[in-house]
């Protein structure tokens, strides 16, 4: 079941991120985090949450495994402003 699952008793508060030609993807190697990868890509790995509403094909972290690539939203700005938020979180 996604995170986008819209025909549950409790839908999940995830944002979606609009996909963008500026986008990286990345391919997950082994014993890396989401976390690791946005502090690489962000400098900030309280911000793996942004990697993770760019990807709900996953329903947390723990199911991405080695291998698979995931999409990283970049630049980061464009997604705050897409969300209309200010970029200190």
């Amino acid at each position: 079941m996604g995170r986008y699952n819209t025909t549950s008793d409790f839908p999940q508060p995830i944002r979606k991120i609009i996909q963008s030609s500026g986008d990286i993807m990345h391919k997950l190697v082994m014993g890396e985090r989401i976390d690791n990868v946005a502090n690489k890509y962000y400098g900030d790995p309280l911000l793996g949450w942004v990697i993770m509403c760019a990807n709900p094909e996953w329903d947390n972290e723990f199911d991405i495994k080695p291998g698979d690539k995931i999409r990283i939203p970049y630049p980061l700005q464009r997604v705050f402003d897409q969300w209309k938020i200010d970029n200190d979180l």
